[in-house]
């Protein structure tokens, strides 16, 4: 079968609807093909690490062609766009390969294991310009989100000081827990790069460049049980991270990534400023507090407004899969307005690139017990 370029890409015919090819049957189940239906999508092809997963998946949501090699699916003529949900030793690679293939790319986060992967994935994006390459950080189409940034930007909060970012959930605290690629650093395993990353994705959308950090990364069972080897095997990667940042700008942060807390609470966000504040709670709820009685006032909520979303038809509440919903309804518009090259809030390979160079200083100020400059 012949490659299409991506020129043929954008000539076709935007009423045909946007046709994704997954790389990958777990979280592409659980969230992303459902949503991405919801959203306007065509889901085309699915490939998996066992055959039988992605069959189960193409028979679940009637995806028409299913492959053992995922190098198969990049061939199909049938795929517009690939989605590389695997674990991140294998996104550079693949991602590579889905650009020379001419298809448009989405590679979940963390980018790649380091940042050299990192460059190589960027610098294969800018030598497909006609192309789409993006990195799955999809809280960015969230509404609440995207509605801060936009209070931030008109100046709801005045000069901003400080953020906090968090995340807490008690998942790795169960002992029970199977060794599984999560638990291993070489395949870019640990909580700083599987939610860490979004968390660092967002606090620059809103604030900018990262100039340095100090991190302390923990583990908390050191052994688990590999159920294929039958046999304990040694867990390398983080349960928990604690980022201080300094912003180009001055400003301060904090993110917490802790997978070890005794209950699951989700995200929060909350940004300070010189006349008001602005936070999202563990419900996923908008607040705003600003003068005249700021810093003494009563936080309002915020409600952004826009599409009505039913909320029963996601798969589920987070904030991830909402995003992704919103993610989904953004390509589909592009694509039906004639193109995907003007999706201007996505964050693109060079995003990735960045974040990925947030990652690795992380890692480098836990074993050096230092700050490092970016």
């Amino acid at each position: 079968m012949s490659i299409e370029t991506s020129n043929d890409i954008s000539r076709r015919d935007p009423a045909n609807g946007l046709r994704v090819g997954f790389i990958g049957a777990g979280w592409t189940e659980r969230v992303q093909i459902p949503t991405f239906l919801l959203g306007g999508l065509h889901a085309q092809a699915i490939s998996a690490g066992h055959e039988e997963n992605a069959r189960r998946v193409a028979a679940k949501f009637n995806i028409p062609e299913v492959y053992a090699d995922w190098r198969d699916l990049l061939r199909s003529e049938n795929v517009d766009l690939v989605s590389i949900v695997t674990p991140p030793h294998l996104h550079c690679e693949m991602a590579l390969a889905a650009l020379r293939a001419g298809k448009h790319v989405i590679c979940e986060k963390p980018t790649a294991l380091n940042v050299a992967e990192a460059e190589n994935m960027f610098a294969a994006a800018q030598a497909a310009p006609g192309q789409l390459a993006i990195i799955d950080h999809e809280l960015r189409f969230h509404p609440l989100r995207a509605h801060m940034r936009q209070l931030l930007r008109e100046g709801y909060i005045g000069s901003p000081l400080y953020i906090e970012l968090d995340w807490l959930y008690g998942h790795r605290l169960n002992t029970q827990l199977p060794w599984n690629w999560h638990s291993d650093a070489d395949r870019g395993g640990g909580s700083l790069g599987s939610l860490g990353s979004h968390l660092i994705d967002l606090a620059r959308w809103l604030l900018g460049r990262i100039d340095a950090l100090s991190a302390q990364l923990q583990t908390a069972h050191f052994l688990r049980i590999d159920p294929d080897a039958q046999a304990q095997r040694r867990v390398t990667a983080d349960d928990y991270a604690h980022l201080m940042l300094q912003f180009g700008s001055g400003i301060q942060g904090r993110i917490t990534v802790n997978a070890l807390y005794p209950e699951d609470k989700g995200m929060s966000v909350l940004l300070v400023g010189t006349e008001g504040a602005l936070r999202i709670d563990y419900a996923d709820r908008l607040w705003g507090m600003r003068t005249p009685n700021y810093p003494k006032g009563t936080w309002v909520e915020i409600h952004p407004g826009g599409p009505v979303v039913d909320r029963a038809a996601l798969p589920n509440a987070s904030p991830f899969t909402l995003g992704s919903y919103f993610l989904a309804r953004a390509l589909a518009e592009a694509h039906k307005q004639g193109g995907l090259l003007a999706l201007p809030d996505a964050a693109t390979f060079y995003d990735g690139l960045v974040v990925q160079r947030v990652l690795d200083a992380a890692r480098r100020s836990q074993r050096e017990r230092v700050w490092v400059r970016l």
